[in-house]
């Protein structure tokens, strides 16, 4: 083995990665306060994928106020199959999980991707659904829950102004499911439970609670849905039903949040919370518990962080209320929790 020359000696960089280098940088951003979110860019992203036929390239901020430039693929492209939406990388993904994009993407909180509408489409959608969307709510409104809800609400109303409701991912009410799905369900006999039925019930809880501060107010109550996943069919009935559909591309609605809103989310596919720390401080939030990771140590959509744990101090947590009969109907409401604002 030959000698070493320590003179000559130069230190290895193996471990002093572009990652590395982003992950600290976000960190230490983080702990000064600067936020992840800003109204302004979220309401920015979302006006320019709305014009994304005309739009060449699209413009991102990253945390440190540094413009990025992405290339629009679908550009002046006849009847794109690939629709822009909002993803979002949260503190973890800017701090611990190495994001799937290049390095300049590193610091970015949100950033433009597309999905692939063919396969969906082919599916279509169900022509019967505004009738069974009817029935849903009346069995809602015909439930022990529903009752809980309301008495839930009177007692946590207090003095606090509301003047708009927005409900984040409460899924799609129309589609049919996907193939493997449907194959599932078909070989689960026990199983009578209508696909979207889930949805339905979500919706129909948001008409309740929008006429319940409509009527304690005596006053405009704005009603707001955003989800990305929502077809056409599935708007027309919303909107029909009362609701305004905001943010289709998956960010102009978190804009729409301020102190006078009372949120619902239902497992979104983003980081609610962690955006509702940065921007505002909603009078009640119905959402998820304080979780973080999964089984494989890898963090959920819509994780808590150090800013929302902050961000509890100023709510009292409170299950949501499921009476014992209507737990199969309600089965997807299961580890919810209302959290009111001290």
């Amino acid at each position: 083995m030959g000698s070493c020359n320590k003179a000559t000696l130069v230190p290895l960089t193996y471990g002093c990665t572009e990652w590395r280098e982003s992950s600290q940088r976000a960190a230490n951003a983080y702990e000064n306060g600067t936020p992840l979110w800003t109204k302004e860019d979220l309401r920015d992203i979302e006006k320019q994928l709305r014009d994304s036929a005309n739009r060449d390239v699209f413009s991102v901020s990253s945390i440190e106020d540094c413009e990025i430039l992405v290339q629009n693929p679908s550009f002046r492209k006849d009847r794109p199959i690939w629709r822009p939406f909002v993803k979002f990388q949260d503190y973890w993904r800017l701090v611990k999980e190495q994001p799937l994009g290049p390095p300049e993407t590193f610091l970015c909180s949100y950033l433009v991707e597309w999905s692939n509408r063919t396969a969906r489409e082919f599916r279509g959608v169900d022509g019967d659904t505004a009738s069974a969307f009817a029935q849903v709510q009346l069995r809602w409104r015909q439930s022990s829950s529903c009752k809980l809800l309301q008495e839930q609400l009177q007692n946590l109303v207090g003095d606090k102004k509301v003047t708009k409701l927005i409900c984040f991912g409460l899924g799609d009410i129309c589609r049919h499911p996907p193939e493997w799905l449907a194959r599932h369900i078909a070989q689960n006999k026990s199983s009578t439970v209508p696909f979207t039925q889930g949805s339905m019930v979500q919706h129909s809880i948001a008409l309740t609670m929008a006429e319940f501060y409509r009527n304690r107010d005596m006053g405009e109550v704005q009603l707001l849905a955003q989800d990305p996943d929502y077809t056409e069919a599935s708007e027309e009935i919303l909107k029909d039903s009362g609701f305004s559909i905001v943010g289709r591309f998956g960010a102009g609605g978190f804009a729409e949040i301020d102190d006078e809103t009372v949120v619902l989310s239902v497992f979104v596919e983003a980081p609610l919370k962690q955006i509702i720390a940065d921007i505002a401080r909603p009078a009640l939030i119905i959402s998820t518990g304080p979780h973080v990771f999964n089984d494989s140590e890898k963090p959920l959509a819509d994780a808590e962080s150090p800013r929302t744990r902050e961000l509890w101090k100023s709510y009292h947590r409170l299950e949501y209320p499921i009476a014992p009969e209507d737990q199969e109907f309600l089965s997807k409401l299961n580890g919810l929790y209302l959290y009111d604002r001290i």
